[in-house]
Formats: C-alpha cells, structure tokens, sequence
C-alpha cells in the first residue's frame, strides 16, 4: 500500500549544515555527473579576462545533452524571477509549462522566501549554489532532485541570469489530496553554495 502524504509545513527550519565547495572542487563533490557536466560547461564559456561567462556566449549547441535538464532564470528585481528556457525533461518532471512564469509560485508560500533569497545570492554575491532533496510534485509523486545553478552577465555586465541544471532520480506516487503548488520543498539532504571567486554568503 501507498505511504500516506503528511502535508506538514515545511519551512526549511531543519536544513543539514551547508557543506559549500570551491569551484574546483565540484568535480569531486558527491554530486551527479550531469551536474559537473554543467561546471564544465560554465568554465567553458569564459574568456581571457572573465570570472563569470556572459549570458549571450551561452549557446544551445554548448549545452548539448544539458538542454533538456536546464532552467535559465531572469532577475527583473530583489526576490522578482522570470524562467525565459526550460528544458523538457524538467516541464516533464513539474507537469508544467515553465518558460515565462515566475519561479517561485511554483512552491507553497511559505517555502518562497527562502527559494527567492537563494536566487538572490546567487546572482549578487555572485557565487553557484548545489542542493540535493526530495520534491513532492502535484500530482503526488515524489523524487529526489539534485540541482546546481551558476550565474550569468547581462549585456551590462551584471549577473542577471543564473542557470540551473536539474537531475531527477525515479520517485514514488503517494496517496495525497494533491498539494497547492507545482513542487513543494519535502527533505533536504545536502546544500551549499560554490565560491567562483568572490566568496560566499553569511
């Protein structure tokens, strides 16, 4: 029989310590090799001179066998996100079209704040961010997810853009009335954030 889903607030207040990482220390980090792939990728894109590759270097050929895990995020404001791409492995996972919607009502409204200041940190410190967890989707299936987002420069040179590449393992369906939300943050167990040469947040 099923587990029964407990729909209980979950607020991040029982997150495990953040284990941050260097930049070249990602590739050997417990992480999934899609993952590293996307590092690579990022360190790829750089040229003489930059310490964050440019959102217009960032072609789709680069991405290769990335492009259906990928989700390119636009900063318009503090806390304030559009989704301008999304591959379709991750639309296929959410059950949901993502390109032009803001991010964070995919998660329940208590969970955004903290989503949306991991966005923020991401693209002022600037640095990347990896976490590995269990989603609970809509339609009541629950997977482990491990996603690690680097960020991008604008034609102004300001990291607007970040991009977040997702892995997915095979989850299970529990029985649930549905939840509100797209995705809904279950279990965390590994975060940090990656210092790609101007530090990390308090």
């Amino acid at each position: 029989m099923a587990e029964t889903y407990k729909r209980d607030p979950f607020d991040f207040s029982e997150t495990p310590s953040r284990i941050d990482l260097q930049l070249g220390k990602v590739a050997n980090a417990p992480l999934p090799a899609l993952l590293k792939d996307w590092t690579d990728t990022w360190q790829s894109l750089l040229t003489e001179g930059e310490t964050i590759p440019a959102k217009a270097d960032l072609k789709m050929s680069r991405l290769s066998g990335l492009l259906p895990h990928v989700v390119i995020f636009e900063k318009s404001a503090p806390g304030t996100y559009t989704v301008r791409l999304a591959g379709t492995e991750v639309e296929t996972w959410l059950g949901v079209k993502l390109t032009g919607i803001d991010p964070l009502a995919l998660v329940p409204d208590y969970q955004r704040k903290r989503v949306a200041a991991v966005y923020d940190n991401v693209t002022d410190q600037p640095c990347g961010f990896y976490i590995s967890e269990a989603l609970m989707f809509s339609r009541g299936k629950q997977a482990q997810a491990t996603t690690l987002k680097l960020p991008l420069l604008d034609s102004k040179g300001e990291p607007r853009f970040f991009v977040a590449i997702y892995h997915f393992a095979e989850g299970e369906y529990l029985e649930i009335d549905g939840i509100p939300s797209a995705a809904e943050h279950r279990k965390i167990e590994r975060l940090g954030y990656i210092d790609i040469g101007f530090g990390l947040p308090s």
